[in-house]
């Protein structure tokens, strides 16, 4: 929502990923970085061209050395979870491997970092409406551009984003 005003999520999208009773992760699906994933695969000895131009995202501030894969497919990886329909969420070099040798998922995300809630601190800042809640929708992660899914996340639910204003009031 505009009035979140945390530099870290100001305008993101967030999918949440995995919501239990000691909290909640999720990742920033559109902030992407001015590096490749080429790159990444130079630090660690990832051999192959597949996916070697994909933008590594900002996925959060927790643990930004740390790198995450959401993909798209029916294969599972070790340590992979399944997230929405045919979308899981893998932290495993094999997904990497895979996808750099061309056996990999063909639509994917990869993100480093992860935005993390402790246990009912999404729920108390969802009842502050610091959040504005949307069903999960890939075609927003790989059909729409990282600048437009905001709004486009928004218009899933009939609202014109421009309408939205940092007050809100009581009924």
């Amino acid at each position: 929502m505009p009035q979140l005003t945390d530099p870290n999520f100001a305008r993101t999208v967030v999918l949440l990923c995995e919501h239990e009773n000691d909290g909640a992760l999720g990742l920033v699906v559109n902030r992407p970085t001015p590096f490749l994933l080429g790159q990444l695969y130079e630090g660690q000895d990832i051999e192959g061209d597949g996916g070697r131009d994909a933008v590594i995202n900002y996925g959060g501030p927790v643990q930004p050395e740390r790198g995450f894969v959401l993909y798209e497919g029916d294969k599972e990886y070790d340590g992979s979870l399944s997230v929405l329909g045919r979308l899981h969420l893998g932290t495993s070099l094999d997904i990497l491997r895979d996808i750099a040798g061309g056996a990999g998922p063909q639509r994917f995300l990869f993100c480093l970092g992860y935005a993390g809630w402790a246990a009912d601190q999404l729920e108390t800042e969802i009842a502050r409406n610091d959040w504005l809640v949307v069903p999960g929708d890939e075609g927003i992660l790989f059909g729409v551009t990282p600048e437009d899914r905001w709004e486009k996340a928004i218009r899933l639910l009939g609202i014109e984003p421009a309408l939205l204003t940092q007050s809100f009031g009581t009924a």
